[in-house]
């Protein structure tokens, strides 16, 4: 785990919570998807169920998203925090050990799983796990969980996964909410059948969805909710064509869901300016359970120098608070798909000190990741069968219009999302997608990579899933904070 500190800065939202049991509207169905709403709102249920692609609607809680699951029966509601940058999914972090007062309210409030009490009736517990998460560059990010297995019916919205394997929770430290894992495991990659079939396998065999897919829709950060469509594609939430890159491997060879970018730039006052990334400045991961993107010193410097950020003694970078409602953007070239990232999105809405506010990205000699501030400018469509994703760039146009995918090798249909530039419309004004600049560069400095830190310590039966670097980041006794999620995973409310 990380921990990003801004010390003292943010001692006027330490006591804060966030409340658990916000109302979203209520689910949806149609043809090819079902939309499950999060919150204390009623979900509809159906005896059968004839769709292909599930929605699992996300709550944004401004520095994290998370998704409510039921686990047994009677079911038990637990919400936890949705990460593709891990592949495990466990439960009942031990709140007494969360990082402060605000962490432990929080963390009573995402639900507990209690074996005993379901009538399924519940497997376990078998085999057990000791996994250590951290940067190899800052050891002050470590964390750790302590694992036993248990297996037991998942239900996201109606569709019920039977006898799915999970992580309980024995003893964890700075940890205060369960993940829900979507990431290929780190070992035995995509196969997700080791060390235990992981969700989205167990999805595929057991008939909920037709391919092992899933389609992430976190939008914008003035927005309460975003969405996981597992199985299908929501047309009315992304411009133009998906682009479809190929996965590569995070910085010590395993496997992730990352891929290669090759340009960023930047439109400010009307100039765009871009440039070539080199070596290992373009691999990065997509990472929903981390908040601030982290980025190597070259491909992060000419951005921060043309907003004229000014670095705080924690290592975090300030800018006035007025850049957020300006109509300017950060773009990141994946292939030939630009994806522009409005400043309301990559400057985050809180004060670090009088009138200036947190940019949304910190630099790392470690692998580098991009997190919620990017990720939320994007439509992101992760294919574990093709080992691919595609990408394009995220806005609203309306209600669901979900393609649920197809069998077999390649699934991901060829479409073109409904949306309009006029659409994406953020904080600031428009943004623009072209790729052009008036302004062109390459990226400079050496780019070594360093291994991810993230070590794991085996016994029994149980998995083994070295999380490694861009894991859960801690949440210690500081007011700012990043968190779980196996990524690193910002939260205020210490």
């Amino acid at each position: 785990m990380r921990s990003l500190v801004l010390g003292a800065v943010f001692s006027l939202l330490a006591g804060q919570v966030v409340d658990a049991n916000v109302g979203f509207p209520k689910a949806k169905r149609g043809e090819g998807f079902l939309s499950v709403p999060i919150g204390t709102v009623d979900r509809p249920h159906s005896a059968k169920r004839d769709t292909k692609a599930i929605v699992s609607e996300l709550d944004n809680r401004e520095f994290f998203y998370t998704t409510d699951v039921e686990i047994g029966s009677p079911p038990q509601k637990l919400t936890l925090l949705v990460d593709t940058g891990s592949s495990e999914l466990w439960v009942n972090p031990d709140c007494a050990n969360a990082p402060s007062d605000t962490q432990v309210q929080q963390c009573k409030s995402f639900g507990r799983y209690t074996p005993k009490n379901s009538k399924t009736p519940a497997v376990g517990p078998f085999g057990n796990e000791s996994i250590k998460y951290g940067d190899a560059s800052d050891s002050s990010t470590h964390t750790s969980v302590n694992l036993t297995y248990y297996a037991d019916d998942i239900t996201l919205g109606d569709a019920v996964i039977k006898n799915q394997t999970f992580g309980a929770v024995v003893a964890s430290s700075g940890q205060f909410a369960g993940i829900f894992g979507l990431a290929p495991d780190m070992k035995s990659g995509f196969d997700g059948k080791e060390p235990y079939s992981l969700v989205l396998n167990s999805m595929l065999d057991q008939g909920i969805i037709a391919a092992r897919v899933f389609s992430l829709d976190l939008r914008h950060s003035e927005s309460t909710t975003g969405a996981v469509i597992y199985g299908g594609i929501d047309k009315s939430k992304f411009i133009g064509t998906l682009e479809k890159l190929s996965t590569i491997r995070g910085s010590s060879g395993e496997y992730r869901l990352g891929v290669s970018i090759n340009t960023m730039g930047i439109t400010i006052k009307g100039q765009n300016s871009t440039y070539q990334l080199l070596g290992d400045d373009k691999k990065v991961m997509l990472d929903s359970g981390t908040t601030i993107t982290r980025l190597r010193e070259t491909a992060a410097k000419p951005i921060l120098k043309s907003l004229g950020a000014i670095q705080d003694t924690n290592g975090y970078y300030l800018v006035d608070c007025k850049r957020r409602e300006e109509a300017g953007s950060v773009s990141f070239g994946f292939g030939n798909k630009t994806i522009a990232v409005p400043f309301s999105d990559l400057i985050m809405d809180f004060q670090a000190a009088a009138g200036l506010c947190v940019v949304g990205i910190v630099l790392t000699t470690d692998q580098q990741i991009l997190g919620d501030t990017v990720l939320r400018a994007g439509y992101f469509t992760f294919d574990w069968e093709s080992e691919s994703v595609h990408v394009a760039q995220a806005a609203n146009c309306g209600d669901n219009d979900i393609v649920a995918v197809s069998k077999g090798d390649d699934p991901v249909p060829s479409v073109t999302g409904n949306c309009q530039e006029k659409d994406a419309l953020f904080t600031g004004g428009p943004i623009s997608t072209s790729s052009q600049a008036s302004a062109t560069q390459t990226s400079s400095g050496s780019s070594q990579a360093t291994q991810s830190s993230g070590s794991q310590e085996n016994s029994g039966n149980g998995s083994s899933n070295d999380q490694g670097a861009g894991a859960h980041v801690q949440v210690v006794a500081w007011t700012l904070m990043a968190a779980a999620g196996a990524g690193f995973f910002m939260n205020l409310l210490a």
